[in-house]
């Protein structure tokens, strides 16, 4: 009897002894992975709480309902604070919170990889340490995922700008433009006014067009606005009164194509911004706008078609 008594004795001790060995007191819960994608691209995502939006998935895959916590299998999740290339979410299992941070390390150019970390405190009593293990490996789990959702999420460029963007190259390209200004921004009939203008120039001149119309608007120091105009031709014709002929010379392009009105085609602008930005390309000369969808046949702004060009150095 003794002799039993004193073996459970031991293997007490022993299970203790374990339990403090294998389990320290602050326990350190990490998770790895990367993206393709750059570095500014992927802390936009993750450090602006209004982008998980976009990507949050919960454990079984449903959406996350806009204005209710973000959560993945019961665990509360909680952005609190942006650093540079750092953000700090708060963790909340069972009543439990936790302060983790998930910093962003650039590979490459377009590769990025994301560290998540935390500690959680594992108590003093050898029940605790054990209970707070369980919730360790619970935390790691839900950490892992939400990682791997967002990390497929921002491997995609068009979930990253929410438009496909296309480089491209153009060959030597003849037109005629012309210009105006305007104190307030110019309405469709005033541009396809011009438009017809440009038109009729290549019409007398026995030319032919090649392609959409083109316009740039820009906004002036002083206020107002400059409207440019410019149709392709199949070849180079004369300057005509206030219309003048232009090259385009072959050079590289950022292209996208964007269906909708002026606010789509605004936002579009600013996510292209944001693309040349991330990948730190240099603009050699103003952005236009191809017109795909005439506007004066089609009041739906919805349908329209127009193609963004901008001309960058590789």
């Amino acid at each position: 009897m003794k002799k039993w008594i004193l073996g459970l004795l031991l293997l007490l001790i022993l299970t203790l002894g374990l339990i403090y060995f294998l389990i320290p007191a602050n326990i350190v819960i990490s998770n790895i992975s990367s993206a393709q994608a750059t570095i500014t691209g992927e802390f936009r995502n993750i450090g602006q709480k209004e982008n998980w939006e976009k990507w949050w998935r919960d454990a079984d895959g449903s959406y996350h309902v806009k204005g209710k916590p973000f959560t993945y299998d019961g665990t509360v999740f909680r952005l609190n604070r942006q650093l540079h290339n750092i953000v700090g979410i708060e963790i909340e299992e069972h009543g439990l919170k936790l302060q983790s941070t998930v910093s962003l390390i650039s590979f490459k150019k377009d590769s990025t990889g994301a560290f998540w970390e935390c500690e959680i405190p594992s108590g003093k009593g050898p029940l605790n340490r054990v209970k707070s293990y369980r919730t360790a490996l619970k935390i790691k789990k839900d950490i892992t995922g939400v990682l791997k959702n967002f990390t497929s999420f921002i491997s995609d460029q068009k979930n990253v700008y929410g438009l496909s963007i296309q480089k491209t190259s153009t060959r030597d390209t003849a037109m005629l433009t012309a210009s105006f200004a305007s104190a307030l921004y110019p309405s469709v009939h005033e541009i396809y006014s011009f438009f017809d203008t440009v038109e009729n120039s290549i019409k007398r001149q026995k030319g032919m067009k090649t392609g959409s119309p083109i316009v740039n608007v820009s906004e002036l120091e002083n206020g107002g606005f400059e409207t440019q105009v410019a149709i392709p031709t199949n070849r180079l014709l004369q300057n005509d009164g206030k219309i003048h002929y232009r090259r385009m010379i072959p050079g590289n392009f950022i292209v996208s194509e964007v269906q909708g009105g002026p606010f789509s085609i605004r936002e579009a602008m600013k996510q292209l911004d944001y693309y040349i930005s991330d990948y730190k390309k240099t603009v050699m000369a103003k952005p236009f706008q191809s017109l795909v969808t005439n506007r004066l046949t089609e009041t739906d702004t919805s349908k329209w078609i127009t193609r963004i060009y901008i001309p960058v150095m590789e």
